[in-house]
This record gives structure tokens, C-alpha cells and sequence, in this order.
């Protein structure tokens, strides 16, 4: 599209580029496309530990050709994820508990991050006074005059 200036000279009017995303809709103003040349982060999977060991119990009772891509299929599942079920079984990490069960292990869980917790305060309150009692050294140190990176440093420390 163009115009005239002033002058009369000719002036091409703006024209919306293709890099513009939006769009007028009726009654509702403007309306943001999304840009296709930036795919959206797809969010992972999780599956239960009920689920997989449904998939693998079912996966299990394939006897025929083609049963168990049917069921991948249906699934929605890539053989990968069959394997990694598998190995996670294989493991140990795909054991049914009842609720009791895993909620003394989430209590036991709990008990160790505090013991942790507890130890890791002890420790660091331990190093700091260890630190002071570094600085206090190097005061004494000063004070009486000896020299801690001379040879009488490498003899005292013998």
C-alpha cells in the first residue's frame, strides 16, 4: 500500500508483516497466535507403580504375534517403556505396598533426614569452633611473635 507525504512523494504505508501473531476476532479485540516455529516444551509422562505393573501384567499374558505392539499401541507406550518397567520390577521398585506399609517408610524417611539434619548442625557448629580456635592461634601467634610459615613452624608441627 502506498501514500503521498507531504511533498508528494511516494511512501509505502505499513503493512502488517507475517511476524505479527496477532489477529483481530470479532467482539473480542485482539487474539495471540501461537508461533509454530517454537514448539511448546512437552511435559513428561509419569506413570504409577499400579499402572506399570497393569502394563506388564498384561504385556505378560501376550501370547500371540502382535499382541503386545497392539497393546503398546493402545497404550499410547513406546517398547522402551516396556523395558524400563521391566527393569524397574527386576529391581525391586515396583513392589505393591498396602498404605500402612508406606507410611512407616515415608516416617522412616523422615526420622533419617532429620538425623541428618541434626548431624550436619552438630558438625557445622563443631568446624566453627574449630575455626575460631584457628584464628585465636594465629593471634597467640602473633602476639608472642612466632613466625608460623618459618622453619620453627615446620619443627613445632613435627
Amino acid at each position: 500500500m502506498s501514500a503521498n507525504d507531504r511533498n508528494g512523494n511516494v511512501v509505502l504505508a505499513e503493512v502488517s508483516s507475517l511476524t505479527d501473531r496477532s489477529i483481530r476476532t470479532p467482539g473480542s479485540g485482539l487474539a495471540s497466535i501461537p508461533d509454530p516455529q517454537v514448539p511448546e516444551k512437552a511435559s513428561r509422562r509419569r506413570f504409577s507403580k499400579a499402572y506399570k505393573l497393569r502394563i506388564l501384567k498384561e504385556a505378560d499374558a501376550c501370547t500371540k504375534p502382535g499382541q503386545i505392539g497392539a497393546l503398546l499401541r493402545r497404550e499410547g507406550l513406546y517398547s522402551s517403556s516396556l523395558t524400563a518397567f521391566r527393569k524397574q520390577q527386576a529391581e525391586g521398585h515396583l513392589v505393591e505396598c498396602n498404605s500402612q506399609q508406606a507410611s512407616s517408610q515415608r516416617k522412616e524417611r523422615a526420622a533419617e533426614q532429620q538425623r541428618q539434619a541434626r548431624r550436619l548442625a552438630h558438625l557445622q557448629r563443631e568446624n566453627q569452633k574449630l575455626r575460631t580456635l584457628l584464628e585465636v592461634q594465629k593471634k597467640l601467634a602473633d602476639l608472642l611473635g612466632i613466625d608460623l610459615t618459618g622453619p620453627q613452624a615446620n619443627a613445632l608441627n613435627d
